[in-house]
């Protein structure tokens, strides 16, 4: 198409000129960081895909009658689940929570998700667990966020370190040795420290022996049964639904960032028109 300005003649459709194509590339990467920003906030660092595949079997937490309170048995249960992903989360970075509140709010969904695949009634995670509580803080334990944290408060000799480092079979004595040890430390050297923080210091304790000292690791049949006290008929649950889990995924991920890459493209196309424009 020709456009005709006094004795100018301007085709519309030559090739773009490389500066203005430049500009356009990068406003598509601009547009397309910016898309990727709510998927690192949102994004949780913990895979739960263990939950249907460890051994653990709580009736409460599928029977629809059931009393619904954080005090409850299938609360207990939801608790040691998701403690379990923590000592994972541990085991990996050095760290014994999630670092805000973004992070907390993304895996209790994806912790809900892994539950109902289960079929378990999604009200528990909402119920049992609150996001801030698991977001890192010097407050939680006496300061304690890290395991460098731990050993300049209580060094690496604790009881701990010396009943739950290996085998937590709960055939022998080493289970019930461990989680004494888990007690003694909890007591005499959390306790006294922070008594206000009591159940957050013994969470902390729990997910040092799991997921630092025990050479097995988090992964372990044998932590879960004994540190988390996680155990049951039903050898396996895995019952996951792949539907429902990549609904989730294309809801919360994929389709709010076509819609930003298409946003994206179309005020970049504008601007390139109006720019275009202005030479003309």
């Amino acid at each position: 198409m020709v456009i005709f300005d006094g004795d100018a003649d301007i085709d519309l459709y030559q090739p773009m000129p490389s500066s203005n194509f430049s500009f356009f590339t990068m406003h598509i990467v601009f547009i397309f960081s910016l898309s990727m920003v709510p998927l690192m906030i949102l994004a949780c660092p913990i895979n739960f895909g263990y939950v249907g595949n460890i051994t653990w079997y709580d009736p409460t937490c599928f029977n629809a009658s059931s009393i619904v309170s954080n005090e409850s048995q299938c609360c207990h249960t939801i608790k040691s689940l998701f403690s379990l992903g923590l000592a994972r989360h541990l085991n990996v970075s050095s760290m014994f929570l999630l670092p805000e509140n973004h992070t907390s709010v993304s895996c209790l969904k994806d912790f809900q998700v892994e539950l109902g695949s289960l079929k378990v009634p999604i009200h528990w995670v909402s119920t049992c667990l609150d996001p801030e509580y698991f977001v890192s803080s010097p407050s939680f334990c006496d300061r304690i966020e890290s395991l460098d944290d731990w050993f300049r408060i209580l060094g690496k000799k604790t009881p701990i370190d010396s009943f739950c480092k290996d085998n937590l079979n709960l055939s022998n004595n080493h289970c019930v040795n461990c989680l004494k040890a888990i007690r003694i430390t909890y007591q005499n050297d959390l306790m006294p420290i922070n008594h206000s923080n009591a159940k957050s210091c013994l969470l902390l304790a729990q997910l040092y022996a799991a997921g630092s000292v025990n050479v097995h690791g988090p992964e372990s049949k044998d932590v879960a049964s004994c540190i988390f006290q996680l155990n049951g008929p039903i050898v396996n649950m895995h019952y996951h639904s792949f539907l429902t889990k990549h609904k989730y995924v294309c809801r919360y991920v994929i389709l709010p960032s076509a819609i930003l890459l298409v946003l994206g493209a179309w005020i970049s196309f504008r601007d390139w028109v109006i720019m275009k424009c202005k030479i003309m």
